[in-house]
């Protein structure tokens, strides 16, 4: 099955980012043919995360303003924040293996 991102409007983006401990953001669009690519491993992906992180969907058009707040462009990406800092980020347009995601990060684990 195709991970169906959660639109979020960018209040509850925001809110994500600054709750306590290490929040997971997808940043994604709906167009973005790499994400499609993804998404059958997205599920996968956020089952293995959200056991240290909170996870949360972004969409890179519908919260535009979020995106150029953290200087995000390109998609997918995954972004790390911990305590309301953004401290890691995977994705910046190219194509990524669900390995290669997990890989990074298992590598921001404390």
């Amino acid at each position: 099955m195709l991970y169906q991102p959660e639109k979020n409007s960018d209040a509850v983006v925001q809110e994500n980012i600054d709750k306590p401990g290490r929040n997971l953001m997808f940043l994604s669009a709906d167009w973005c043919g790499d994400c499609k690519v993804i998404k059958p491993f997205v599920q996968g992906i956020k089952d293995e995360v959200s056991k240290t992180a909170n996870w949360f969907d972004a969409d890179r058009d519908d919260n535009l303003e979020v995106a150029k707040k953290y200087g995000l462009r390109g998609i997918p990406s995954f972004v790390l924040f911990k305590d309301g800092e953004k401290v890691a980020q995977i994705g910046h347009g190219e194509r990524l293996t669900p390995q290669e995601i997990l890989d990074w990060y298992h590598s921001t684990l404390d």
